[in-house]
Formats: structure tokens, sequence, C-alpha cells
């Protein structure tokens, strides 16, 4: 890969040791930036990577820190943009929930950000089957 700037590949690890960095690229706990920008995306117990089953509707916490204000912020579903919000602020956090699971449908999610200065973050999808009602 030949760049004219750095990049920064993320992996999420319950300590500093190569078998959990192996786990966490297993686990698919991983996001990319373009600058030194912080990212979590979870649903109940659940974080970016992960695919789950729930009898409920999901609902998405959300938390960047970036290095310049974000610009937006999307969650994107099936690659549709289904949420989006402007925060004017390198502090973003929110909650955001799926008012239209179809049932038996497995649905893939993931969060992406755009800071005023350019720079961008995206987060490993979830897989989510919503079986309830």
């Amino acid at each position: 890969h030949i760049s004219t700037h750095i990049s920064f590949a993320n992996v999420l690890v319950t300590e500093p040791t190569r078998q959990a960095l192996l786990d966490g690229l297993r686990q698919r706990h991983v996001y990319a930036a373009t600058d030194n920008i912080l990212a979590e995306f979870r649903s109940g117990p659940h974080m970016m990577g992960d695919a789950f089953t729930t009898p409920t509707r999901p609902v998405f916490q959300v938390s960047l820190t970036g290095t310049a204000p974000f610009a937006k912020v999307y969650v994107v579903k099936d690659n549709q943009y289904v949420y989006s919000t402007e925060p004017k602020s390198p502090n973003v956090s929110f909650s955001w929930r799926d008012d239209a699971p179809a049932s038996g449908k497995t649905s893939y999610y993931y969060v992406r950000g755009e800071q005023t200065d350019g720079e961008v973050v995206w987060l490993s999808p979830m897989w989510i089957t919503y079986n309830g009602n």
C-alpha cells in the first residue's frame, strides 16, 4: 500500500498480548480511521464485529473521540443510511434504536464518522437477527 498519509487499524482487546490481539481480529472487534480517532460501537453486551440474535429491537451505543469536530456521523443498515447526526464536536456519544427491524432477517449495522478536517472513521459491522414480533 502506497499512501501519502497515515491510517490506523484498531483492534479492541482485553489485554496487550499476542493472543488477545489474534482473538480480537478473529472476533472482528476492529475499526479503521485516517487519524488517531477512538471509537466504540455496542448493542447491549455485544460490540462491533459480533453476530447475534435478539428478541428485542436493537439499540446501539456509539462513542467517538476525534482529533477535530465531527461534521457527520452515520449509522448504516444493510448499506443504507438510517440515522445521521451533525454533532460539530470532537466528542460524540449517542444511542439509536432500530424501530423497523424485519423479523427473521439478519441485518448488518455499522457506524461511519466524518470530521470537519476530512478525516474519517468506520467501525466493523454487527450482524443482528431480530426474531421478535
